[in-house]
C-alpha cells in the first residue's frame, strides 16, 4: 500500500522547495527594549535533502521553526514554497500546512491526552477532507512503519507510550497528510541514545521512501553531522554560516561555528 502521492513540482526541479527571504520576528518588551529573536534570515531548503540547523540555546532556531510553520507571524520576511508565495491566494496556509508538517520537542505536550493513538494520526488527513475510513487506513499503514503495530497500540492514549513511542506517533502523524517537508525542533533530544538512533535510522528510512525534505533542528552536533546534507549554523537571530555537512564540521568558516564545534567533547583519551 502506497500512500504518498508526489505533487508536481510547480517551481520545476532545479527550484529550492522553500525559500526565506528576509524573515524577522521581535518581540517589544514593557521597558520598550525589543528582543531580535529572529533578525533578517535568508536560506534555502533544497528538494530532497535534509537541512540541519543548529546553534547555541537562544539564537532563534525554534522561533525561526515555528515561523516556518506560521504558527506565529513574522515581523517581515518573506516565504517562498515551491514558487508560491505562502499566504497568498495563491497559496493559502492550509494548503501550505498540508504539504509541510512538524514534529515536535514535547512528545507528550504535542499529543492530544484525550485522543487514542488512533484518532489523533487520523484527526489532520480527516480535517483536510479525507473519508474516515481512508484516514484510519493510513493511519494503521503509517503505524506499520513506525514500528508501533496498530493492533497493539491503536486503542492506546499518550500516557500509556514511552517517549519513543510517542515520539514515533508524531512523526506518523507529520506523515499523515503526505506532507514534503517535515520540520523537526529538537524531535530526538528528548531521547536517551538508544532510542534516538532508532528513530533517526527511522527518520531516514522514511525519507527514501516518501521523498521527504527534512529540517532538522537541534543542538546535538554529532546527530546533525550525522543526518543532513547541509547545516546552517545561527547565532543572535542572525545565519552565522551555511554549507555542506562534512565541509563545514571539517572546516568551519566562520569563527563562531569554529567556537561551536570545539565545544564538542572528544572521544579520543589522548584529546580530553
Amino acid at each position: 500500500m502506497r500512500l504518498h502521492t508526489t505533487l508536481p513540482d510547480v517551481g520545476g526541479p532545479a527550484q529550492p522547495l522553500l525559500t526565506i527571504r528576509g524573515l524577522t520576528k521581535h518581540f517589544p518588551l514593557k521597558n520598550g527594549a525589543t528582543v531580535r529573536a529572529v533578525d533578517g534570515v535568508d536560506f534555502e531548503v533544497l528538494k530532497g535533502e535534509t537541512l540541519g540547523v543548529v546553534g547555541e540555546s537562544g539564537c532563534g532556531k525554534s522561533t525561526t521553526a515555528r515561523l516556518l510553520m506560521h504558527l506565529m507571524d513574522p515581523t517581515a520576511g518573506e516565504l517562498i514554497f515551491d514558487g508560491r508565495s505562502v499566504g497568498s491566494r495563491d497559496l493559502p496556509l492550509k494548503e501550505f500546512r498540508r504539504q509541510v508538517q512538524m514534529v515536535f520537542q514535547d512528545s507528550y505536550a504535542s499529543l492530544n491526552p484525550r485522543l487514542t493513538i488512533e484518532d489523533s494520526i487520523a484527526f489532520g488527513p480527516q480535517v483536510h477532507g479525507v473519508s474516515r475510513k481512508e484516514a484510519i487506513a493510513r493511519t494503521h499503514h503509517l503505524m506499520d512503519r513506525v514500528g508501533l503495530a496498530p493492533s497493539r497500540f491503536a486503542e492506546r492514549y499518550p500516557h500509556e507510550l514511552s517517549g519513543g513511542q510517542r515520539q514515533r506517533i508524531n512523526i506518523a502523524r507529520a506523515l499523515a497528510l503526505q506532507p514534503r517537508m517535515v520540520i523537526l525542533d529538537e524531535a530526538v533530544s528528548a531521547l536517551d541514545k538508544s532510542v534516538e538512533a532508532q528513530v533517526l535510522n527511522l527518520l531516514s528510512d522514511l525519507k527514501r521512501e516518501f521523498g521527504l525534505t527534512y529540517v532538522f533542528i537541534s543542538h546535538d552536533l554529532g546527530v546533525v553531522h550525522y543526518i543532513s546534507d547541509r547545516v546552517m549554523v545561527m547565532y543572535l537571530g542572525q545565519v552565522a554560516e551555511i554549507g555542506p555537512s562534512d565541509s563545514l564540521f571539517a572546516q568551519p568558516a566562520h569563527p563562531y561555528t569554529k567556537a561551536l564545534l570545539s565545544s564538542v567533547p572528544s572521544m579520543d583519551p589522548a584529546h580530553r
